[in-house]
């Protein structure tokens, strides 16, 4: 997987093993949670999958994921650089 700024920067099969990841990681809860963003959230994934491999996605990227994914997203208000919250709750991270 290479470096992608945006979601369709990647192939569809790197997309569908983000989509994964979103869907086997998180649990979608009614409220947005102020404690998660796109920033950490993709940090893991990129942590996660091999930065070793020259694999990194951006958090716009991991955002656009994530409203494919059915989630609600907010920008981050605090934040210098943009970044988003989501209605995920549990981050447990399931190796597969």
């Amino acid at each position: 997987m290479k470096k992608a700024n945006h979601f369709s920067d990647l192939s569809l099969l790197d997309q569908d093993i983000l989509i994964d990841h979103i869907i086997f990681n998180y649990k979608m809860i009614p409220s947005i949670n102020y404690q998660q963003t796109a920033y950490g959230l993709k940090a893991r994934f990129n942590r996660l999958t091999g930065a070793d491999m020259g694999h990194q996605i951006t958090s716009q990227c991991f955002m656009e994921a994530m409203v494919k994914a059915g989630y609600k997203v907010i920008p981050a208000k605090k934040d210098v650089i943009p970044n988003w919250h989501f209605n995920v709750g549990r981050v447990q991270f399931i190796t597969h």
